[in-house]
């Protein structure tokens, strides 16, 4: 009894809960949901909060993903934001960077969802086909327990000195969800050190900043740490307070980004790529898709 009654304590001192204030623009309104618990300033200073010290409800948004992931910290409880370090290891940045010259990538200007926010972003992409980082698709399925068909088009992600990606919400609008359904989680890994950060407008973290103003969650790059967050809730609901940016490059910025979605999804480039292919590349495909379920 003594032992539950000091693990419980221990749990409250590792989180807060506080109430979301500040920006609020036509665009970009205050979320219309402003609870929000935040990890402990001391310990976010720290580089996180170790997942054993969190409520059992960490779960609550991908039941399935694997909480004792080596490595894995929790940034921000409600809404949940992980960081994993050494995701990649130095060999698979340099792989997956090698994949804006392999010719079955499609490059494109980086697209958005909403005209409000293209002309805020000025990096970027490549599509890469599932088979040809099938290695990538694997650790997001041992992170998240989601299955293959699940994933969105793997993607590469260049931004210049100087380039950014303004405010923007990744839950897919209304109209685009016939392919997928909803985007449960977004997954970054950052391929090399330093560039622009990536900041979460209306999540807190203590303290109060260089201009007075309450501290927002912001998200540094390190070669091989991976970044997830969810954009919607388990209901497939926007989640509004993941509101995020990319903040301007300081150098060269390099990331691999996969979205994962509530229902199967039907890739639509580069030619050829295939979910299936992937899966028989690394293997157990079977045994993923029945623990991953609906």
């Amino acid at each position: 009894m003594k032992a539950a009654a000091k693990m419980a304590k221990g749990k409250k001192k590792s989180f807060e809960t506080y109430t979301i204030t500040g920006e609020s623009t036509p665009i970009f309104p205050l979320p219309a949901r402003v609870d929000a618990i935040r990890v402990h300033k001391k310990l976010f200073d720290k580089g996180g909060c170790n997942v054993a010290k969190a409520p059992e409800d960490v779960t609550a948004l991908i039941p399935s993903i694997k909480t004792d992931y080596p490595k894995m910290k929790i940034m921000h409880l409600d809404p949940l934001v992980l960081t994993v370090d050494d995701f990649f290891t130095p060999a698979e940045c340099e792989a997956y960077l090698a994949m804006a010259e392999n010719p079955s990538s499609h490059q494109i200007g980086s697209a958005t969802f909403s005209s409000m926010t293209a002309t805020s972003r000025t990096s970027t992409t490549w599509f890469l086909r599932y088979q040809d980082v099938a290695w990538f698709l694997d650790k997001a399925r041992a992170l998240t327990g989601r299955p293959f068909c699940e994933f969105e088009e793997p993607q590469l992600v260049r931004y210049l000195p100087g380039e950014a990606f303004g405010w923007h919400y990744d839950a897919v609008p209304p109209t685009r969800l016939n392919n997928g359904g909803q985007r449960r989680a977004t997954l970054l890994v950052y391929l090399t050190d330093g560039g622009g950060s990536t900041a979460f407008r209306d999540l807190q973290i203590g303290g109060l900043d260089d201009n007075g103003r309450p501290r927002r969650l912001e998200v540094v790059p390190k070669r091989g740490r991976a970044l997830l967050f969810f954009p919607s809730l388990l209901d497939g609901s926007p989640d509004e307070r993941t509101l995020h940016a990319g903040n301007p490059a300081k150098q060269d910025k390099w990331i691999a980004q996969l979205w994962i979605h509530e229902r199967s999804y039907s890739p639509t480039a580069p030619e050829g790529s295939c979910q299936r292919a992937a899966e028989e590349l690394v293997g157990g495909a079977e045994e993923v898709e029945e623990e991953g379920g609906a």
